[in-house]
């Protein structure tokens, strides 16, 4: 026996990452709320600016009972999501109170999930929202990654969890961001770092 590292040529692992990959939320759920970003069900703080890799996202609507999601109905790639009035429970009479406790909140949530991993560690997230400013922020990440992949096919962004200040109706709010601080091209080995003089603007 010797105590060289050995490629064993299927382990079992390459499958253990598919039924993880399968699953709607990956590792830590990540939240954001009033300013403050939070991991777990514990709502641990984050600090500002925590980097981490966004590898992935993905679209659905969520329907809520008792105060949890008990069903996705996934976006499939390449379609829209469809119509509010194509999932049912439309009689506002039987919707439950919202997290007020004062005012019927529809069961049904327009939901984004964004996948994110510890370039460090590996230790995976989902961010979870289905507020118009977190959804907002998946899109504008979306449409930079889309321009970054025209020169760069297989780019993924390194991103800082930051806030921003929105105005609502309601007052003076915030809003997640992902703040772009570089980016990661993958290939068929590491990622290796996209340097400044590659990037297409």
């Amino acid at each position: 026996m010797t105590n060289a590292l050995t490629t064993i040529a299927n382990d079992g692992w390459d499958d253990a990452a598919t039924d993880a990959r399968d699953r709607v939320l990956r590792g830590t759920l990540l939240k954001f709320a009033d300013s403050n970003w939070t991991r777990g069900k514990e709502a641990e703080p984050v600090k500002r600016g925590t980097q981490l890799v966004a590898i992935g996202t993905a679209a659905a609507w969520a329907r809520w009972q008792n105060g949890k999601p008990v069903e996705y109905r996934m976006r499939e790639p390449g379609t829209k999501m469809p119509e509010r009035e194509e999932l049912g429970d439309l009689d506002q009479a039987q919707w439950e109170l919202g997290p007020d406790g004062k005012t019927k909140r529809d069961p049904w949530q327009n939901t984004r999930f964004v996948y994110l991993v510890d370039p460090d560690t590996a230790e995976a997230f989902t961010f979870s929202t289905s507020s118009w400013g977190g959804r907002e922020a998946v899109i504008n990440l979306g449409d930079a990654i889309a321009r970054m992949r025209m020169a760069h096919p297989n780019a993924m962004p390194i991103v800082a969890l930051e806030a921003a200040p929105m105005i609502t109706r309601y007052g003076r709010k915030s809003k997640p961001t992902f703040k772009i601080i570089g980016w990661k091209a993958t290939g068929n080995g590491v990622p290796e770092l996209i340097e400044p003089a590659e990037l297409p603007f």
